[in-house]
């Protein structure tokens, strides 16, 4: 597994990704994104100082995104997609970890945060066995969880 930036010219890919039925099920915005909404939104992450979005491959072919957004000094709240077709092969625990790897070796990162849909047992799991540690109850029918990186 490798993780690499992310770039205008994966537009296409992460907007089918984001839009896949079972991930807008798990994510806070629930609809349907349009390309040209894509694409600026897009655009914006690649930009802001307080992003970093990665497509993680494995054996060169790209299986999941990562993207962390700064909320404060060392504080890092992480985002994961798995291509629909990777779903069930067990990639998650990978893909989310070279997302790590990749943010804090060029990041100051202190603590990542996770926002896990409460009715997501899956991604819940996830982060349980990546060491995030459920920090406050549901709000908005997400669980807030934490993982101390240094």
């Amino acid at each position: 597994m490798s993780a690499r930036k992310a770039t205008e010219a994966d537009a296409g890919l992460l907007l089918a990704w984001r839009n896949d039925p079972r991930t807008r099920q798990a994510s806070r915005s629930t609809g349907v994104i349009t390309l040209d909404e894509h694409s600026a939104w897009l655009r914006g992450v690649l930009a802001s100082p307080d992003r970093e979005l990665y497509v993680v491959e494995s054996g060169g072919n790209p299986v999941g995104t990562v993207r962390f957004d700064r909320e404060d000094d060392g504080v890092w709240e992480v985002s994961i997609t798995l291509a629909p077709e990777s779903r069930g092969r067990g990639l998650s625990g990978a893909v989310l970890a070279e997302g790590e790897r990749a943010v804090t070796a060029s990041r100051p990162v202190r603590v990542i945060v996770a926002a896990v849909h409460r009715d997501n047992a899956a991604s819940a799991a996830l982060f349980a066995r990546a060491g995030y540690a459920e920090t406050t109850p549901a709000v908005d029918g997400f669980r807030k969880l934490r993982k101390t990186v240094s």
